[in-house]
């Protein structure tokens, strides 16, 4: 396409590569029922065939271990933890976009916090829920479980399998996320005092790759005051397996390739450079943009600043499906408001015309923030991103709504034009 520099450029290190080869959940009695079901990531390979009747063990905290120790030595273990429903609601609509009324709403928000956590309490909330994690998958491996079953988050068959584990195949158990619906039938017959059998194998491959890189390119700068300076597009390219990835995030990426594309074909001779980079790591913990801002900008647990700090204009980040893009979170950034209101005028009769304050998480504009940078997230249409498509097997290219991706590359083209040829960056908080 005739953008500048491509490469790869390493991060650091995360962990061993994983790949799956075969696996099989079958319920073989009391009646013959072929399991819908996605191993974990990273699980190892189960011995053999496992069959069995399944064993439901609750386990919350590191209190629960003692009840269970010494007994589930080969078990087929149901993760209790999850609450199986009487009856699951049909009546909610899975696929929405936004109303202008809701909109609006966010629009008058004043406390950027109602609409998230700073990056550094979102960062202790994860580890502390890895620390629970690694806890009891650590006392289930000890204790020789065979299997670990759980169920999926998401309704209507829909099987969404993501979540933290090891890296490493000797700290982890085979495990495997099951349909909701399935999950909660084997529950039930056990309550009823019915026998159930399932039987179960995984083979997977570990490699021995540990090296992450992000993608990087741009357009060049061509004002000789301005041109080291950067106007930064990103979104994350690494998914979950349970699909291809194509909603979470490849359709961000994509809108951010479009839009350097057509910046590029129409041109353009941006006064600052526009880089676009696409992370890796998002998944596990934001590794591939933290480490980038690390490198070039300041460390955002110790908020120790580098040089370059001073040369980022903004980051605009697009990772919440493939949604229209609606408007912009200003992260509690209020200078930016009317800049973005200018920006989005072009685009309102699209629909695209909404600020808010609010903060909003669980994406790379969260490292940027975090060292105060300008770094955004686009407000886009959820769809059935939360109800079908995020992490499940359902992620692939039909989820993906091509029209909405086209609008939100020629918004984003426009916002990284302007930011470039503005004679001032992006204010910051």
């Amino acid at each position: 396409w005739g953008i500048s520099n491509p490469r790869l450029e390493p991060w650091g290190t995360f962990g061993n590569g994983w790949s799956i080869e075969n696996y099989s959940v079958e319920m073989i009695s009391p009646s013959y029922d072929r399991i819908a079901a996605m191993p974990l990531a990273w699980s190892p390979s189960t011995d053999g065939v496992v069959s069995g009747e399944p064993m439901v063990v609750t386990i919350t905290s590191e209190k629960d271990f003692a009840k269970y120790r010494g007994k589930l030595k080969g078990a087929i273990v149901l993760d209790g933890s999850f609450p199986t429903d009487k009856f699951e609601d049909r009546f909610n609509v899975l696929t929405k976009r936004f109303k202008d009324g809701e909109l609006a709403e966010n629009s008058k928000q004043i406390d950027p916090l109602k609409g998230g956590q700073k990056y550094i309490d979102e960062q202790k909330g994860w580890e502390t829920y890895l620390k629970g994690k690694k806890a009891i998958i650590k006392f289930l491996r000890d204790e020789g479980v065979g299997a670990l079953i759980q169920r999926s988050s998401f309704k209507h068959g829909v099987v969404r399998a993501a979540g933290y584990y090891e890296t490493n195949s000797a700290n982890n158990v085979p495990a495997f996320v099951i349909s909701r619906e399935q999950y909660a039938r084997i529950i039930r017959l056990k309550k009823r005092k019915v026998t159930v059998q399932l039987k179960l194998s995984l083979n997977t491959k570990f490699h021995s790759d540990t090296t992450g890189y992000n993608l990087i390119a741009e357009i060049p700068g061509t004002d000789p005051k301005l041109k080291d300076e950067i106007v930064l597009l990103g979104g994350h390219f690494d998914s979950w397996h349970g699909g291809t990835g194509a909603v979470d995030n490849a359709a961000g990426c994509i809108a951010m390739m479009e839009a350097v594309r057509i910046l590029k074909a129409i041109g353009a001779k941006p006064r600052r450079t526009i880089r676009i980079a696409l992370w890796s790591g998002e998944e596990q913990d934001y590794f591939g943009s933290f480490n980038y801002v690390k490198k070039h900008y300041g460390d955002p647990k110790t908020k120790v600043l580098k040089t370059d700090h001073e040369k980022l204009s903004a980051y605009f980040n697009l990772d919440n499906g493939s949604g229209k893009i609606r408007g912009v979170y200003l992260q509690g950034n209020e200078s930016a408001r009317p800049i973005f209101e200018a920006y989005l005028k072009p685009f309102n009769y699209l629909g695209a015309k909404s600020l808010t304050s609010l903060n909003t998480g669980g994406t790379d504009h969260m490292v940027f923030d975090a060292v105060g940078l300008p770094g955004f997230q686009f407000i886009q249409d959820p769809l059935d991103y939360s109800t079908r498509a995020h992490h499940s097997n359902l992620d692939v290219l039909e989820a993906v709504n091509p029209d909405d991706i086209k609008i939100n590359s020629v918004i984003v083209a426009s916002f990284a034009y302007h930011t470039a040829m503005r004679d001032e960056r992006i204010p910051r908080k």
